[in-house]
């Protein structure tokens, strides 16, 4: 999978994680997502069920855009 189809995944589990049709960004930020601790629970288990990724919530809140968590998830992303 490479990074256009990674970010396209993990924008559509972004948007079932936060009940929203909002068009993301690699620069949208979690602040306009909203930086509600369930609905960055419910992201990091979507990542790590669909993709088999482990992302910590911890590192979740200190990330500013989306697309550090695509960059994060695509350290430990394999196909």
């Amino acid at each position: 999978m490479d990074k256009n189809e990674l970010f396209s995944t993990l924008a559509g589990l972004a948007k079932e994680a936060y009940k929203t049709d909002v068009d993301i960004t690699p620069d949208t930020t979690f602040d306009e997502l909203g930086k509600e601790s369930m609905k960055m629970i419910a992201l990091t288990s979507l990542i790590e069920d669909e993709l088999d990724v482990e992302v910590t919530i911890h590192e979740v809140m200190k990330m500013k855009t989306f697309g550090e968590l695509v960059d994060r998830v695509a350290e430990e992303y394999e196909e």
